[in-house]
Protein backbone atom coordinates (compact mmCIF):
# COMPACT_ATOMS: atom_id res chain seq x y z
CA UNK A 1 0.00 0.00 0.00
CA UNK A 2 1.45 3.68 -1.18
CA UNK A 3 0.85 6.58 0.50
CA UNK A 4 -2.24 8.12 -0.68
CA UNK A 5 -3.82 4.50 -0.44
CA UNK A 6 -2.69 4.33 3.21
CA UNK A 7 -4.20 8.02 4.33
CA UNK A 8 -7.20 7.33 2.40
CA UNK A 9 -7.80 4.21 4.05
CA UNK A 10 -7.55 6.12 7.70
CA UNK A 11 -9.49 8.90 6.57
CA UNK A 12 -12.22 6.84 5.27
CA UNK A 13 -11.81 5.24 8.83
CA UNK A 14 -12.18 8.11 10.47
CA UNK A 15 -15.41 10.04 8.78
CA UNK A 16 -16.96 10.16 11.67
CA UNK A 17 -14.63 12.85 13.43
CA UNK A 18 -15.05 16.21 12.50
CA UNK A 19 -12.88 17.37 9.08
CA UNK A 20 -10.09 19.80 11.31
CA UNK A 21 -9.44 17.06 13.95
CA UNK A 22 -9.13 14.47 11.17
CA UNK A 23 -7.50 16.55 9.12
CA UNK A 24 -4.88 17.18 12.23
CA UNK A 25 -4.46 13.37 12.56
CA UNK A 26 -3.91 12.72 9.09
CA UNK A 27 -1.09 15.97 8.90
CA UNK A 28 1.08 13.35 11.96
CA UNK A 29 0.74 10.46 9.29
CA UNK A 30 1.72 12.53 6.36
CA UNK A 31 5.06 14.03 8.40
CA UNK A 32 5.59 10.56 9.34
CA UNK A 33 5.72 9.47 5.68
CA UNK A 34 7.97 12.55 4.64
CA UNK A 35 10.48 12.09 7.16
CA UNK A 36 10.43 8.43 6.32
CA UNK A 37 10.93 8.97 2.84
CA UNK A 38 14.04 11.28 3.63
CA UNK A 39 15.76 8.32 4.92
CA UNK A 40 15.65 6.48 2.08
CA UNK A 41 12.31 4.42 2.78
CA UNK A 42 9.84 3.56 0.67
CA UNK A 43 5.97 4.22 0.89
CA UNK A 44 5.18 0.85 0.94
CA UNK A 45 7.81 -0.10 3.95
CA UNK A 46 6.40 3.05 5.24
CA UNK A 47 3.05 1.19 5.14
CA UNK A 48 3.72 -1.87 6.42
CA UNK A 49 6.33 -0.47 9.45
CA UNK A 50 2.78 1.81 10.37
CA UNK A 51 0.45 -1.46 10.29
CA UNK A 52 -3.08 -1.55 9.52
CA UNK A 53 -4.91 1.73 9.11
CA UNK A 54 -8.09 0.16 10.25
CA UNK A 55 -6.29 -0.83 13.25
CA UNK A 56 -4.81 2.59 13.61
CA UNK A 57 -8.38 4.55 12.99
CA UNK A 58 -9.83 2.40 15.71
CA UNK A 59 -6.93 3.43 18.10
CA UNK A 60 -6.99 7.37 17.11
CA UNK A 61 -11.20 7.16 17.42
CA UNK A 62 -10.99 5.94 20.77
CA UNK A 63 -8.53 8.56 21.96
CA UNK A 64 -9.95 11.24 20.26
CA UNK A 65 -13.54 10.19 22.11
CA UNK A 66 -12.25 9.90 25.50
CA UNK A 67 -10.37 13.38 24.84
CA UNK A 68 -14.14 14.56 24.19
CA UNK A 69 -15.82 12.83 27.06
CA UNK A 70 -13.04 14.64 29.23
CA UNK A 71 -13.98 17.85 28.12
CA UNK A 72 -17.95 17.18 26.73
CA UNK A 73 -18.69 15.22 29.98
CA UNK A 74 -21.85 14.08 28.92
CA UNK A 75 -23.65 10.43 29.35
CA UNK A 76 -23.40 10.67 25.27
CA UNK A 77 -20.08 11.48 24.80
CA UNK A 78 -18.74 8.74 27.71
CA UNK A 79 -20.87 6.36 25.92
CA UNK A 80 -19.30 7.14 22.79
CA UNK A 81 -16.28 6.68 24.43
CA UNK A 82 -16.96 3.03 26.33
CA UNK A 83 -18.15 2.04 22.77
CA UNK A 84 -15.05 3.20 21.32
CA UNK A 85 -12.54 1.39 23.47
CA UNK A 86 -14.37 -1.85 23.44
CA UNK A 87 -13.82 -1.85 19.82
CA UNK A 88 -10.23 -1.81 20.56
CA UNK A 89 -10.41 -5.72 21.19
CA UNK A 90 -12.79 -8.62 22.55
CA UNK A 91 -10.60 -8.17 25.95
CA UNK A 92 -12.49 -5.30 26.47
CA UNK A 93 -16.06 -6.67 26.75
CA UNK A 94 -15.06 -8.49 29.88
CA UNK A 95 -12.83 -5.77 31.22
CA UNK A 96 -14.56 -2.75 30.50
CA UNK A 97 -18.11 -3.45 29.88
CA UNK A 98 -18.70 -5.41 32.51
CA UNK A 99 -17.49 -2.93 35.79
CA UNK A 100 -19.08 -0.33 34.13
CA UNK A 101 -22.58 -1.79 33.76
CA UNK A 102 -22.51 -2.44 37.34
CA UNK A 103 -21.71 0.68 38.35
CA UNK A 104 -24.08 2.03 36.56
CA UNK A 105 -26.83 -0.36 37.43
CA UNK A 106 -25.82 0.59 41.40
CA UNK A 107 -25.98 4.02 40.59
CA UNK A 108 -29.25 4.50 39.55
CA UNK A 109 -30.79 2.09 41.67
CA UNK A 110 -29.42 4.33 44.60
CA UNK A 111 -30.62 7.37 42.28
CA UNK A 112 -34.07 5.70 42.24
CA UNK A 113 -33.79 5.24 45.85
CA UNK A 114 -33.84 8.89 46.37
CA UNK A 115 -36.51 10.11 44.25
CA UNK A 116 -38.80 7.66 46.00
CA UNK A 117 -38.10 8.78 48.79
CA UNK A 118 -38.32 12.89 47.96
CA UNK A 119 -41.85 11.65 46.52
CA UNK A 120 -42.68 10.25 49.91
CA UNK A 121 -45.34 12.57 51.16
CA UNK A 122 -47.33 11.59 48.11
CA UNK A 123 -47.74 8.63 49.85
CA UNK A 124 -48.70 10.51 53.27
CA UNK A 125 -51.65 12.10 50.54
CA UNK A 126 -53.04 8.70 49.60
CA UNK A 127 -53.11 7.53 52.88
CA UNK A 128 -55.42 10.33 54.26
CA UNK A 129 -57.61 9.90 51.01
CA UNK A 130 -57.33 5.76 52.22
CA UNK A 131 -57.53 5.41 55.46
CA UNK A 132 -58.39 9.36 56.80
CA UNK A 133 -56.71 11.06 59.68
CA UNK A 134 -55.84 8.42 62.11
CA UNK A 135 -51.50 8.91 63.20
CA UNK A 136 -51.61 11.67 60.99
CA UNK A 137 -48.89 13.54 63.30
CA UNK A 138 -46.82 9.96 63.07
CA UNK A 139 -47.28 9.96 59.21
CA UNK A 140 -46.83 13.17 58.58
CA UNK A 141 -43.20 13.29 60.61
CA UNK A 142 -42.70 10.04 58.80
CA UNK A 143 -43.20 11.68 55.47
CA UNK A 144 -40.97 14.82 56.23
CA UNK A 145 -38.39 12.65 57.19
CA UNK A 146 -38.46 10.09 54.13
CA UNK A 147 -38.39 13.38 52.12
CA UNK A 148 -35.60 15.17 53.64
CA UNK A 149 -33.15 12.19 53.23
CA UNK A 150 -34.75 11.69 49.48
CA UNK A 151 -33.21 14.98 49.31
CA UNK A 152 -30.05 14.50 50.80
CA UNK A 153 -29.55 11.41 49.30
CA UNK A 154 -30.10 13.14 45.56
CA UNK A 155 -27.93 16.26 46.28
CA UNK A 156 -25.19 13.49 46.91
CA UNK A 157 -26.14 11.11 44.11
CA UNK A 158 -25.51 14.16 41.64
CA UNK A 159 -22.17 14.43 42.88
CA UNK A 160 -21.44 10.71 43.14
CA UNK A 161 -22.56 10.90 39.26
CA UNK A 162 -19.67 13.44 38.91
CA UNK A 163 -17.32 11.43 40.50
CA UNK A 164 -18.15 8.08 38.69
CA UNK A 165 -17.94 9.94 35.51
CA UNK A 166 -14.56 10.60 35.99
CA UNK A 167 -13.60 6.98 37.25
CA UNK A 168 -15.10 5.72 34.53
CA UNK A 169 -13.00 7.86 31.86
CA UNK A 170 -9.94 7.08 34.10
CA UNK A 171 -10.43 3.56 33.73
CA UNK A 172 -11.17 3.79 30.13
CA UNK A 173 -8.20 6.01 29.72
CA UNK A 174 -6.32 3.20 31.60
CA UNK A 175 -8.23 0.39 29.59
CA UNK A 176 -6.95 1.76 26.13
CA UNK A 177 -3.32 1.90 27.68
CA UNK A 178 -3.49 -2.02 28.52
CA UNK A 179 -4.45 -2.81 24.80
CA UNK A 180 -1.97 -0.50 23.54
CA UNK A 181 0.49 -2.49 25.85
CA UNK A 182 1.58 1.28 28.14
CA UNK A 183 -0.09 0.03 30.93
CA UNK A 184 2.63 1.47 33.48
CA UNK A 185 2.87 5.20 31.40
Amino acid sequence: MNKQGFLNELSSQLNTVPEHDRTDMLYDFEEHFELAMENGKTEEEIAESLGNPKLIAKDLLAEYLVSQAESDQSVKSMFHAVLATISLSFFNIIFLLGPIVAIIGVYLSLSATAIVLTLSPIGLIASLLFEGPSNFLIKFFMAVIFCSLGVLMSIGMIYVGKFLYQMILKYVKFNIRIVKGRAGK
